[in-house]
C-alpha cells in the first residue's frame, strides 16, 4: 500500500443545543493509519491548537 495523504475537516462540537462548534482542518493526514490514531492525535492537538478559543482547548470530547 502507498502512504496516501488527504485534507480532513474535524468538526468540534461543544453543545448541539446551542449550535457551539468549530471546525478544525488537518492538511497531509495519512490514510493509512487506523481511526483510532487519528482520534488520539486530534485530541492531543486540540489543547495546543493556536486557534481555538479556550473553551474549546479545555472540553473533553467524546466521540
Amino acid at each position: 500500500m502507498s502512504a496516501e495523504s488527504s485534507t480532513i475537516t474535524v468538526r468540534l462540537v461543544r453543545s448541539f443545543e446551542h449550535r457551539n462548534f468549530r471546525p478544525v482542518v488537518y492538511h497531509g493526514v495519512n490514510l493509512d493509519q487506523t481511526v483510532k490514531q487519528f482520534i488520539n492525535f486530534v485530541q492531543k492537538d486540540v489543547p495546543s491548537r493556536a486557534g481555538l478559543p479556550p473553551p474549546f482547548k479545555n472540553h473533553k470530547y467524546g466521540t
